[in-house]
């Protein structure tokens, strides 16, 4: 049995081989799409450890709270500030 075309339309057989080439081709790791985002994903991690192992070795100075202010910011309300 044959298909045909709506009138006007160039007719578009599909060979046995596309089908069977588009199945077996559509394979994730032939994706290269998938891999970009593979790629991204690790970068991102590897990013991400790399950014605490430098926080965890290069520690910041502890902030002086023995004052009235903490970095500028006075640690208690004022009396008449509102």
């Amino acid at each position: 049995m044959h298909r045909s075309s709506p009138p006007g339309c160039t007719p578009n057989p599909v060979r046995r081989d596309d089908v069977s080439a588009a199945r077996g081709g559509a394979k994730w790791f032939r994706q290269p799409v998938l891999w970009l985002g593979a790629l991204i994903f690790l970068a991102s991690l590897v990013g991400c450890i790399a950014t605490v192992v430098l926080a965890w070795r290069h520690a910041d100075a502890p902030v002086e709270t023995t004052g009235a202010r903490v970095m500028k910011v006075p640690v208690g309300h004022q009396a008449g500030a509102r």
